[in-house]
C-alpha cells in the first residue's frame, strides 16, 4: 500500500503577547500524529521577526 504524501499549509497570525505555542496533529482515530512546540525565540526564528503590518504579499512554501 502506497502511503499518501500530500500536505496541508497552515497560516496562523498571532499577537506579538504570544511567548509560546503548541500544536498537535491527531488523526481520525484521534491519536496523536505529530506534536511541536515552539518558544519565543523559535517564532521569531521562523517569522524572521516580522510583524505582519510590514508584510505586502506572503507566496505559498513550495
Amino acid at each position: 500500500m502506497e502511503k499518501q504524501k500530500d500536505k496541508r499549509v497552515l497560516h496562523i497570525a498571532l499577537d506579538d503577547d504570544v511567548k509560546k505555542v503548541s500544536i498537535t496533529g491527531k488523526d481520525g482515530d484521534e491519536k496523536v500524529v505529530m506534536r511541536q512546540e515552539l518558544s519565543e525565540d523559535e517564532l521569531d526564528n521562523v517569522t524572521g521577526g516580522y510583524d505582519i503590518k510590514t508584510i505586502k504579499r506572503c507566496d505559498p512554501v513550495t
